[in-house]
């Protein structure tokens, strides 16, 4: 009895000392780009004959060289539109449907110059009247 309990305890020993030194589990590393963009904050949306306008704020401009604003409809297609300069803090489409009962969903986020994109600010919605 002493002899295969001993066994026992040393296959299982060396069953949980293979599992955890076969794992495919491994540590991430931290995200290389967690933080490095400021997220766009305040964003507000207005519409004036027919044009919608885009405003924001952002902390720091760090490592941004654009801004993307993204338009998301009712039935989940989205436009993108590039707004090239980091100083800017607003944007005026032009070319969106915007007759009576359309809704969109609109966000802005920063860019830098590998085109890597930062985090979405909080969305804001217009629903034309």
């Amino acid at each position: 009895m002493r002899m295969s309990m001993t066994k026992l305890i040393f296959t299982l020993g060396l069953f949980v000392a293979t599992g955890f030194g076969c794992s495919n589990d491994a540590e991430l590393p931290t995200a290389y780009h967690q933080n490095y963009l400021a997220m766009p904050t305040d964003v507000e949306v207005s519409l004036s004959r027919g044009d919608v306008e885009v405003v924001w704020q952002i902390e720091s401009t760090d490592n941004v060289v654009a801004f993307v604003v993204s338009f998301t409809d009712v039935t989940g297609s989205v436009e993108t539109r590039f707004v090239e300069d980091p100083d800017d803090r607003s944007y005026v489409e032009d070319g969106l449907n915007t007759e009576s009962g359309s809704i969109f969903h609109v966000q802005v986020r920063a860019a830098d110059e590998n085109d890597f994109l930062g985090p979405l600010s909080a969305v804001v919605s217009l629903i034309v009247e």
